[in-house]
């Protein structure tokens, strides 16, 4: 047996003793490593290839009744710089050689890491400047802006530019750059329905309209997934982890007929080029339901640009629901509707308009044109305000403040959209010896072009108010989905008798005749109930302004069976000759609407001998000899 010399066991010894302690210093390192710092490394080193991408949900898109589309998603990328990977030596060498023709490790010799690093940006603003069309001492600065997150630059881009940006981050190896898919709101036709469908902010946030008021069920819920991506930020396929599914958002189905409104919005611009209003309005309605089918203003906005248009400024509030006006002889429907359900008087009432000029409660009130004695109907047929007042009157100031907020004046009409107001309706105790009077005429109260197309729908509807609504349903194309979900039906409620409100329609049927201020605004072949406002401009801390006013037109037809109703409200037109009535012109532009809106909307009409053609002024010989008929023309 070999005998070892103990100066080599001792060596032996001492070395292993120094080894062991070495691995139980190192084990203990890795120990504390792993317990001290391991969440921290684990994610550091994830951060390096993991990625977590978030899956934007589509959001629900808004159409018409009859499913035009109106507004939905398009997808869009946003060109990203990943500052963590824009500091990568490896990223950066590998660009750097591409650039150089040199391999990576020939550009980490030549360059110290701060130069590779600073090269790099330079190389990235230089390939991806031109592709953009942006200055590359622009890009630069953004490079140089951040150290940390993300640094954006460029948004907004659409799948065919995608393309060659992509191509360009390929052929030029530029690490740390990628496209992040997004999406972006599309409006087929920008110019029309705006200030109704409103618009999304830079977000995807619904920011007024419909956008704003459904943007919780059109929103939908994002999703995301995990995965990993080799050194060009590319998607490793095979190790794709947790992914979660954006559930889509839901659509929302308008009740209005882009047909119609298209008609609308033609007449709307001819009102502009025209007449050089202030503002103009229309509203459209199917008095039945309270179903909205049109609905537009000028000025209004461009939804791509969100710019004014035709010069004028851009107008995003919806003015039909938000801004106030006086609607002068429209109103008078309250105070006769008031007085024929109460039985204080009937169309047939004589009432004594004292030609013109009435002073007999201490204050004065005068008609444009001397009437004397005439039936209640024919004086709601020349809009006295004289008679309007002297038929109401018996009902005293309290109860006519009553039926003002019958009729809904005072107070939201409810529609499904964003920033309505209620208009303005002073109560009993702040009136003035002349408020009864002049809102008799619809003078002193403030209201919303869409408050009197639905106070105009209670006589439509026989007494009934039947509250508008925009919504036809939203349908759900997620996997758990109710598909398509009508509108809720709003209570409607009764304001006057149907007795009063046919008697009031006897007086709007009235109105239309020859004889009438709205016989410009009937349409051949249907019958026709209407009423003209003409109202003297009120501009606040200023008063009623001498030559300004706001012209007006309602009716709906056919007049026994209404199934579309219309009001016209133009404010301040620019009339070269003769005076500025409702009558003169608003009526015309309604009758305008009216004549296309029948057809689109398929309404037969119920007077249809007016559509026929006068009878051939032939002269017709009958043969004596042969018994033949003959035209000579």
């Amino acid at each position: 047996m070999r005998i070892v010399d103990p100066k080599i066991r001792t060596r032996i010894v001492i070395g292993c003793s120094v080894l062991a302690l070495l691995f139980c210093i190192l084990s203990g390192r890795l120990l504390y490593i792993e317990l001290c710092h391991g969440e921290e490394l684990d994610r550091k080193a994830r951060a390096h290839y993991e990625y977590k991408e978030e899956l934007p949900a589509q959001r629900g898109r808004i159409l018409d009744r009859n499913g035009e589309l109106l507004a939905r998603n398009q997808t869009v990328y946003t060109l990203v710089v990943d500052c963590h990977h824009l500091r990568d030596q490896g990223l950066a060498t590998i660009g750097l050689g591409k650039q150089a023709s040199e391999s990576p490790q020939t550009i980490r010799k030549r360059f110290l890491p701060d130069e590779i690093l600073s090269r790099y940006r330079e190389y990235v603003a230089d390939s991806i400047a031109p592709v953009l069309r942006v200055p590359k001492q622009e890009i630069a600065r953004k490079l140089r802006s951040k150290t940390v997150g993300e640094i954006v630059l460029a948004k907004g881009i659409e799948d065919d530019f995608a393309s060659q940006v992509e191509k360009v981050l390929d052929e030029k190896r530029l690490g740390g750059l990628y496209l992040r898919r997004g999406e972006r709101r599309f409006y087929p036709s920008p110019l029309s329905l705006t200030q109704v469908i409103g618009y999304v902010n830079q977000e995807g946030e619904g920011e007024s309209g419909i956008e704003k008021r459904f943007d919780e069920e059109m929103s939908g819920r994002p999703g995301y997934r995990y995965s990993e991506r080799d050194n060009r930020r590319r998607e490793i396929h095979a190790y794709r982890g947790l992914q979660v599914d954006p559930v889509p958002g839901k659509d929302v189905h308008l009740t209005i007929d882009m047909a119609l409104q298209a008609i609308v919005e033609r007449e709307l611009d001819s009102v502009i080029d025209q007449f050089r209003p202030e503002k103009v309005t229309a509203i459209w309605m199917d008095p039945r339901n309270g179903q909205v089918l049109a609905m537009s203003s000028r000025p209004h906005f461009d939804l791509s640009t969100r710019d004014g248009i035709r010069g004028m400024p851009a107008v995003r509030r919806n003015i039909a629901i938000s801004d106030l006006y006086q609607p002068g002889s429209t109103f008078k429907i309250v105070g006769y509707g008031a007085a024929f359900d109460r039985g204080m008087a009937s169309p047939g009432t004589e009432i004594d308009c004292h030609m013109g000029e009435y002073d007999l409660d201490g204050f004065l009130l005068k008609d444009h044109h001397p009437y004397g004695r005439m039936p209640a109907q024919m004086a709601f047929a020349k809009s006295s305000n004289i008679a309007a007042y002297l038929i109401a009157r018996p009902l005293g100031k309290n109860v006519f403040h009553y039926y003002m907020h019958q009729f809904g004046f005072g107070q939201d009409t409810g529609i499904e959209l964003t920033a309505e107001t209620g208009g303005l309706v002073y109560p009993v105790s702040k009136w003035t010896k002349t408020s009864f009077s002049s809102q008799t005429m619809g003078y002193e109260v403030s209201v919303t072009p869409l408050q009197v197309a639905v106070a105009c729908g209670i006589i439509a509807n026989n007494g009934v108010l039947r509250p508008p609504t925009i919504l036809k349903g939203i349908e759900d194309h997620s996997v758990n989905g109710e598909g398509f979900v009508k509108a809720d039906a709003r209570a409607s409620r009764r304001v006057i008798s149907e007795k009063a409100a046919s008697q009031v329609r006897r007086c709007m049927i009235e109105a239309m005749m020859d004889h009438g201020t709205g016989s410009k605004g009937a349409v051949a072949g249907y019958s026709m109930a209407g009423k003209t406002g003409t109202a003297r401009k009120h501009v606040e801390n200023v008063g009623y302004v001498k030559g300004r006013y706001i012209a007006s037109f309602m009716g709906f037809l056919p007049a026994d069976d209404p199934q579309l109703l219309g009001l016209i409200v133009i404010d301040d037109p620019k009339v070269h000759e003769g005076a500025v009535y409702g009558g003169s012109v608003a009526a015309p532009i309604f009758r305008a609407i009216a004549e296309d809106a029948v057809k689109v909307l398929k309404i037969e009409p119920d007077q249809p001998e007016q559509l026929q053609a006068p009878e051939d002024p032939a002269v017709i010989e009958i043969s004596a000899a042969g018994g033949a008929q003959t035209e000579t023309r």
